[in-house]
């Protein structure tokens, strides 16, 4: 393992592996009941900060749990950039 992680190399060969492999695409015909995550529409009125990934990663984490019993999961990539479940984290 590096000692010091390569952003360039490692992030253009995991784009690679999702077009080559389609991940990011959703076929509603695929076997498999459909189990669906509902995300905030994406937004460009603010940049990606440490809280999406609080916010996002227990999303990611159920969708490829998800996957991995066999659903057929709909997961459309979106960020919400205004601070909404940030918001309701606190409400």
């Amino acid at each position: 393992m590096e000692k010091r992680y390569n952003f360039a190399q490692v992030e253009s060969k995991m784009q690679e592996l999702w077009v080559r492999e389609q991940i990011h695409r959703f076929d509603e015909d695929a076997a498999g009941e459909i189990y669906s995550i509902d995300t905030p529409p994406p937004t460009v009125s603010g940049s990606l900060h440490i809280g999406h990934l609080f916010s996002y990663t227990q999303a990611e984490i159920v969708a490829r749990f998800r996957r991995m019993q066999g659903y057929n999961v709909f997961y459309p990539f979106g960020f919400d950039d205004n601070g909404l479940p940030t918001e309701r984290l606190a409400a």
